[in-house]
């Protein structure tokens, strides 16, 4: 029987939006994607579709846009039951899930006869296309701070993905400038109630994967944190995990006055934030005007010795739901001096 939910490429970070033609260029101009594939999903043209266990009929919009080490997907529930809909009637818009997982279907049936019933996982969603693919949803909402796990069992070895309805394609250039590298997704930051729980869910998920560990306190670990612009106290405990391409930050806060407990209080567990580039002091100097420009400010930030600075943009509505991690190094040989090796630097910063 398969042991783990495989990961062998992190696809797509699913976006829920209530209007993705209002928040689309916002996308394209901020991660430097120019195309993208819209499928208008109408569970009824399928052969069969599911939705907390029953039949069910759903109609929503897949918008998909990738790189070459990023992939985005924006999801706009039109209408009927859906794990899109439950979401956005929930917490609103944001970040869902994640699709980092091809198995076939004897290999899925594997995992649903041990792993997945053991860990009490059930199919939130699913959808089922003649000769293409069988799509699973799974429900590891309870386990892994309310993110769900995409996994798609391809029906044939060229597999493609369904034709796209429309191609939408910008100009980048004729958006602005963007405003900074992101051309990757370095890891997904998540709040949760108790990291430690979290951790050890996602690893009886998807295997051991490789983790470093901070902890993080004004005054002892980082220095001149800032919270909306004000000097202040935080603290709060990081596990960062990579298995594969496929990397999280878990993230408890000890305090308040700081992104992970408004977030917290304002919307429970749940993907809080994206993390994804490094830039140099010099890059960001000119990214900041072009931030708060677009109503992207600076709402949180700290430095750790002389090593590095960190910010987080309120990228809220400009990129619905989601805040924006910047790490700025400092020195040239900062990962020599913060980790204890390279690969677990590799762990933070993808390389």
């Amino acid at each position: 029987m398969a042991q783990t939910i495989p990961v062998d490429q992190w696809r797509t970070t699913t976006v829920v939006v209530r209007d993705y033609k209002a928040v689309l260029a916002n996308f394209a101009r901020f991660f430097g994607i120019s195309k993208w594939d819209v499928r208008n999903v109408n569970t009824d043209d399928f052969d069969r579709y599911t939705y907390q266990g029953k039949a069910a009929s759903a109609k929503w919009v897949s918008v998909v846009g990738k790189s070459d080490e990023l992939g985005i997907e924006l999801i706009q529930p039109i209408s009927g039951d859906s794990a899109y809909q439950g979401f956005l009637d929930s917490v609103g818009e944001g970040m869902f899930g994640v699709y980092a997982s091809n198995c076939n279907g004897a290999e899925f049936a594997d995992l649903q006869a041990g792993l997945l019933k053991d860990e009490g996982v059930s199919v939130l969603q699913s959808l089922s296309v003649a000769g293409e693919a069988d799509v699973y949803w799974l429900d590891t909402r309870s386990l892994i701070a309310n993110i769900v796990v995409k996994i798609v069992c391809p029906q044939s070895a060229d597999f493609k993905g369904h034709a796209a309805d429309e191609v939408v394609e910008f100009d980048l250039a004729a958006l602005g400038p963007q405003f900074m590298p992101t051309g990757a997704m370095l890891h997904i930051g998540v709040v949760c109630a108790d990291r430690d729980k979290v951790k050890a869910a996602l690893q009886r998920l998807f295997g051991d994967g490789r983790w470093i560990e901070f902890n993080i306190e004004s005054g002892v670990s980082m220095d001149k944190t800032t919270y909306y612009g004000e000097p202040c106290y935080h603290a709060y405990d990081n596990h960062v995990g990579r298995f594969d391409s496929l990397c999280f930050e878990l993230i408890t806060s000890r305090s308040d006055h700081n992104v992970y407990d408004e977030f917290f209080k304002e919307r429970g567990e749940g993907m809080h934030h994206t993390f994804p580039c490094l830039v140099s002091e010099a890059e960001f100097a000119v990214a900041l005007p072009l931030l708060e420009a677009a109503d992207m400010p600076i709402i949180q930030g700290g430095d750790i010795g002389d090593l590095m600075t960190y910010y987080y943009i309120d990228s809220r509505r400009y990129l619905p739901g989601i805040t924006t991690e910047v790490v700025i190094p400092l020195r040239d040989d900062w990962k020599e001096v913060m980790f204890e090796s390279p690969e677990d630097a590799a762990i933070l910063t993808g390389k």
